[in-house]
């Protein structure tokens, strides 16, 4: 029975260091759950912090053009000497924005312009990028750069198609529109308009902002649809208010489509209005040219000749653009009408000198030109980017493959700790079978010794005496359950060696008493009946009676073996 207990003893210790590695091997993949989950959690943060990034800046957007003057008595625009981050390359925009919307002729610096853009490609603030981008190219509009105007304007218009940005790409094709129109290249001009229009052709009006609202009605204005302009500009007159920065813009498209609506009076009064805060030249020669029409058209000379001469000293731009064209045209028209030859050939050298510039624009460098120096540079950038996209997609490739070899092994371990774990598993199990066997064997021995001596004791009590005092001191007789009468040891072991026989036995038959019990487990581990009457240390008589009682008990048969018996009816393997 020691042999048996030891073997027990190994059995649970190699089972504990099976059941050690199997949670250290837990744990680490737990460790390892949990280390992407936190990742996850990071990147939706920062995927989080980006959008109110983005959320903020358009709010502020809105806040300065309701109030431009507002925002800028709250902020420090004496300068921005150190732009680090995104934060202050942001706070540098907004200056910028502000000072440019009470201004539309005050522009920042370029290189301070040209780092933030960088700031921004790099945090990846898009919103932020595409308003220094649309101010650098006014920039280079204002040092005639045409080439780097083209070239920053069709770098917005690509990161506008990669956000799917539709508003800003209407902004940025309805800005080539207009570079095309001041060279009178109509067919262009069409183009760009359409394509601009396309942009914005889904969006609700509602949900477009006063900015874009703006532009469609200066579009409309350009192709002739005045009344539909007029609608969205008397809607924006209504609800726009006088601190807004497009409220001047509103005033003087307004009073454009009146004059081209021949409803003169209304648009000199819109006119009038825009004029009372205007400071932008070209705006300011826009009101007194149209003004000059209107009173020239109503027959008021006098007036007419003072706008006249207002719109001339606003003229301070080297640069003749379409609207100039036909302002001296008409002026030239009038001095004819008036018979002022001298002013009428002033005029008409300003129109001759007009179309000039625009075939000559720029000393020879037409916008066309521009435009296709800059396609040749996209074409080339975007094979160097087809490379590059290759070259990442076999890097991708190489590293899927990287992650799924690593994937593969770790299942691959998984299964082979799984199988080497059930292999332990086995290989305890066989122990254990082994060792149960031994025990059985054990049992059986301890049975038969049983049987020997208790015939020896009760059949030659003399001649055994001597020999049952040596068993006595080797401890043999004391080490036996049925010669000590330990009875719950025996039905133990009878369970261990018997597929739980007693267990089965007093569950299935509760009308048994110890005796009849006893009987049962006796016989099913082969006592003879002269054998359990020497154990019993009572008459086989009285063992024969036991046994008629328990085939009552459990109805079986006058006769019947009782084992037979019993191992039909208990669930024994």
């Amino acid at each position: 029975m020691i042999v048996g207990e030891k073997h027990y003893i190994c059995i649970v210790m190699n089972i504990n260091r099976l059941s050690k590695s199997v949670i250290i091997k837990t744990y680490y993949d737990m460790k390892f759950k949990i280390c992407l989950f936190l990742l996850s959690i990071s990147f939706l943060f920062s995927c989080n912090q980006e959008h109110l990034s983005t959320y903020n800046f358009d709010e502020k957007i809105i806040f300065i053009e309701n109030d431009p003057h507002l925002y800028l008595s709250k902020i420090d625009t004496t300068g921005f000497p150190q732009i680090r981050n995104g934060k202050e390359a942001t706070d540098f925009i907004l200056s910028a924005l502000t000072l440019n919307y009470v201004n539309n002729d005050c522009y920042p610096s370029k290189e301070q312009l040209q780092k933030s853009i960088r700031i921004f490609k790099t945090e990846k603030l898009v919103q932020q990028q595409l308003e220094a981008q649309y101010l650098l190219a006014g920039v280079y509009r204002k040092e005639k750069d045409l080439t780097n105007e083209v070239h920053v304007i069709e770098e917005a218009i690509y990161l506008a198609n990669q956000e799917d940005d539709k508003e800003w790409l209407f902004y940025l094709y309805s800005y080539l529109g207009d570079m095309y129109i001041n060279q009178f290249n109509m067919f262009q001009f069409v183009k760009y308009l359409t394509l601009a229009n396309q942009c914005i052709k889904d969006v609700p009006l509602a949900d477009m902002s006063i900015s874009t609202k703006i532009q469609l009605a200066k579009n409309l204005l350009y192709t002739g649809n005045y009344n539909e302009s007029y609608e969205i500009l008397e809607e924006l007159e209504y609800n726009v208010g006088k601190n807004n920065t497009y409220y001047n813009d509103i005033k003087r498209l307004l009073g454009v489509v009146l004059y081209k609506m021949n409803q003169l009076d209304s648009s000199i009064e819109k006119l009038n209005d825009a004029l009372a805060t205007e400071k932008s030249m070209s705006h300011l020669f826009t009101c007194h040219s149209i003004l000059t029409y209107c009173y020239y058209t109503k027959n008021d000379l006098v007036k007419a000749e003072q706008h006249k001469i207002l719109a001339k000293e606003c003229d301070t731009d080297d640069e003749i653009r379409l609207s100039e064209i036909e302002f001296y045209t008409l002026c030239a028209e009038f001095a004819k009408t008036n018979h002022n030859l001298e002013e009428q050939i002033h005029c008409l050298d300003k129109v001759k000198e007009g179309y000039t510039s625009v075939l000559n624009y720029n000393s020879g460098q037409s916008l066309d030109e521009a435009i296709q120096s800059y396609t040749r540079i996209h074409e080339k950038r975007m094979f160097n980017k087809q490379i590059a996209t290759y070259r990442y997609i076999l890097t991708g490739f190489l590293l899927i493959v990287c992650i799924w070899l690593i994937v593969y092994i770790r299942i691959r371990k998984k299964q082979v700790y799984k199988i080497l774990a059930l292999q332990r598993q086995i290989d305890s199990l066989e122990n254990l079978r082994n060792i149960k066997d031994e025990v059985k064997g054990f049992i059986m021995r301890d049975f038969e010794i049983a049987k020997k001596i208790a015939v020896l004791r009760n059949t030659q009590k003399v001649q055994s005496a001597k020999f049952l005092k040596d068993l006595e001191k080797h401890n043999i007789i004391e080490g036996n359950d049925l010669l000590t009468m330990n009875w719950e040891q025996f039905y133990k072991d009878i369970d261990l060696s018997f597929d739980g026989f007693y267990s089965k036995l007093a569950k299935a038959y509760p009308t048994l008493n110890e005796k009849e019990l006893q009987l049962c487990c006796m016989l099913m581990s082969g006592f003879k009946t002269d054998e359990i009457a020497a154990i019993w240390m009572n008459s086989v008589f009285s063992v024969h009676k036991y046994k008629t009682n328990v085939r009552k008990k459990i109805n079986a048969q006058e006769g019947a073996n009782i084992i037979a018996f019993l191992s039909e009816k208990l669930p024994l393997q």
